[in-house]
């Protein structure tokens, strides 16, 4: 369920997890019992820069002895925070879900941060990380923002996807995937209130369209640039993959698309009128969620990450790379994978990819390990899945150092 996080001064907000993380220290150097101060991290958005910096910012959630924080943060290229914002404190669960940069307008290079806080959606200046007023969304989006996706028109608009039934905007009923102006403003060219459709938990676009993938039937849609549903031809999915939590326009091939979920096998490649594409063969696909779909940046290929251990009966944890044809790439060698030692159930958590800018792969999520190494929540991969070496997070969060030597056990 949507827990709402009281609105709070930054400035204030800042302040507090800074006092919480020097009482946290005092605590644990007075107490003698030499308790192992821990910080492991969530990472639930991902977003390479597009400035030619090939830094990287992450909204993560920091799990501590001191209490939680959820942060966004701008890495730079090996790892190290750049700058951050805290975003929330005290969270079980990821207060940040989804992020993306601007890509054109007066903005661009800008940061949009969506989620289950306050105003629900908001954006960073790309240089410092400051919150931009000019974005005015004043009170915002009432359920969880789960997907943020620019319009790339020339316009600065983004595209939202909200995790909810009924969803009010500014205090208006909106729909569940709505279009926003660049300076907050709701685009009533898309839709009106937006498109009709409710529990958004992915949007995506293939140039000219919108998919909305999620969590009530239909559970995978097209949309017009007018809001309108994708009639012509009729896009009409099978009602059994629901429920979707990631689309992507399929790679060199313009009139299909990927859907991934919880459904079964876990991830269908379909045509123009919404039909199963007969050549993309998965079998007995995989055996738990897909939580994310990406171009592998190459060759009509994808990579696909989420909580399964299997695919095909294959090993496969928490990622791996097929080509066009449901095949696994072979060249990708990811051997045990992502796990989770703190998870006695096996579960791999990977949740969201991002291909950077020179085809490497971000993977981030609730995962300890790779390979059998540590590594805390975010991990940068080469083409053929091995660590990238010159890569380690480490992020200050609540004047805690989080990186790979402090995960907790």
């Amino acid at each position: 369920m949507y827990r709402r996080i009281e609105r709070i001064s930054r400035h204030a907000l800042l302040a507090l997890v800074y006092a919480l993380g020097i009482a946290g220290i005092i605590a644990s150097s007075s107490s003698g019992t030499g308790r192992f101060a821990f910080c492991d991290l969530v990472v639930r958005g991902i977003a390479p820069t597009t400035d030619g910096t090939n830094e990287v910012w992450v909204g993560v959630l920091a799990l501590t002895d001191d209490g939680n924080v959820d942060r966004i943060s701008r890495l730079a290229a090996n790892g190290t925070e750049r700058f951050g914002v805290d975003i929330a404190i005290g969270n079980d669960d990821n207060a940040v879900l989804a992020i993306a940069i601007a890509v054109d307008g007066a903005h661009r290079n800008d940061l949009y941060v969506g989620g289950a806080f306050s105003e629900g959606i908001l954006r960073l200046n790309g240089t410092d990380g400051s919150i931009d007023n000019g974005f005015n969304v004043f009170t915002g989006f009432d359920a969880p923002v789960t997907s943020i996706v620019p319009a790339g028109d020339g316009t600065g608009d983004i595209y939202v996807g909200v995790a909810g039934n009924i969803v009010t905007y500014q205090g208006i009923t909106v729909s569940g995937l709505v279009r926003l102006n660049e300076n907050g403003s709701l685009d009533t060219g898309f839709g009106g209130s937006g498109a009709i459709v409710s529990n958004v938990e992915s949007v995506a676009m293939d140039g000219v369209n919108v998919y909305s993938g999620g969590r009530t039937l239909p559970s995978l849609e097209r949309w017009t640039p007018t809001g309108a549903a994708d009639m012509s031809p009729n896009f009409a999915p099978p009602i059994s993959i629901n429920p979707v939590f990631s689309v992507l326009p399929a790679p060199g091939v313009s009139t299909d698309v990927y859907a991934g979920g919880g459904f079964a096998n876990g991830i269908i490649r379909l045509s123009n009128a919404g039909n199963p594409v007969g050549t993309f063969i998965v079998g007995t696909g995989f055996d738990d969620d897909v939580a994310s779909i990406v171009s592998a940046g190459a060759a009509n290929e994808i990579y696909v990450g989420g909580t399964f251990t299997t695919y095909k009966g294959s090993s496969a944890n928490g990622i791996i790379r097929l080509n066009n044809l449901g095949a696994i790439v072979g060249s990708f060698v990811v051997g045990t994978g992502f796990d989770d030692l703190r998870d006695t159930s096996g579960g791999s958590q990977v949740t969201s990819l991002a291909l950077a800018n020179d085809n490497d792969l971000f993977v981030g999520g609730g995962f300890t390990r790779y390979k059998g190494r540590d590594v805390n929540g975010l991990a940068r991969l080469n083409p053929n899945g091995t660590p990238d070496a010159g890569f380690e997070v480490e992020i200050d969060a609540g004047n805690r150092i989080c990186d790979n030597n402090s995960i907790g056990d």
